[in-house]
């Protein structure tokens, strides 16, 4: 792979989406002021502002950078330079989720507010040490902002496989409105569900085998969309 090449690509992109990224930054960061100090309603707009951040920035990076190069007119830009698929891919993993995270962690930690168990509060009344408690609530946010990005990562692959728009938003669609809502409604609604939130609030092995499962699940979807596009020769 010639690295040279990858990195100006993804200082290509990064330049390009400088504006709705800084947006949604900006968008993330007040969703957390107003759930983290402000009272309930300011607090559920703030999860709620949050969300739509998470949201609208995996729509904004798989249809931009992925599959906006062609109405941009910089697909060709791409085919002039000494890059195979493969590199072009690495490059566009590389800029999507560096997009994606910048906005993405902030409201990841808005996010963490939505858990129906205060955090916060069951670190203070535990009796640990402050290390304990930054490791603690760093696992959580970890788990939070890793199944968005396990999300994400999936519906990237499709845009950057695919190249196809239908396929994209179906992948999308289902992944956060269909998935994600059967998730959230049902999962707490069933004993399996109350008995893994539980776990999963208390620090039990719920919580180790799920980050580990969200670090696999993020590692299977890059190696295999490394590999289909690995099996190109061409761009066209």
């Amino acid at each position: 792979m010639r690295a040279r090449m990858i990195w100006w690509l993804v200082l290509k992109d990064c330049s390009l989406m400088r504006l709705p990224i800084t947006g949604y930054t900006v968008a993330a960061l007040a969703g957390l002021l107003l759930a983290a100090v402000g009272g309930p309603a300011a607090h559920s707009a703030g999860i709620t502002l949050a969300l739509n951040v998470m949201i609208g920035v995996s729509f904004h990076v798989t249809f931009g950078p992925v599959l906006g190069e062609r109405e941009r007119k910089t697909l060709p830009f791409v085919m002039s330079l000494p890059v195979t698929p493969r590199d072009a891919t690495v490059a566009k993993l590389l800029s999507s989720f560096l997009l994606f995270l910048v906005p993405a962690t902030a409201a990841a930690t808005s996010l963490v507010f939505l858990s129906p168990v205060d955090v916060f509060a069951a670190m203070a009344a535990a009796g640990g040490s402050v290390l304990s408690h930054l490791a603690g609530w760093m696992a959580y946010f970890a788990l939070v902002l890793g199944a968005w990005a396990l999300f994400f990562s999936i519906a990237l692959a499709a845009a950057i496989v695919s190249e196809s728009l239908g396929w994209t938003i179906s992948v999308l669609t289902g992944l956060i409105f269909v998935l994600g809502n059967l998730v959230l409604q049902v999962a707490p609604r069933i004993g399996w569900g109350v008995r893994y939130v539980r776990d999963l609030a208390h620090g039990g092995p719920a919580l180790p085998f799920t980050l580990a499962g969200e670090a696999l699940g993020l590692g299977l979807v890059v190696v295999a969309t490394l590999w289909l596009q690995g099996r190109k020769t061409s761009f066209v």
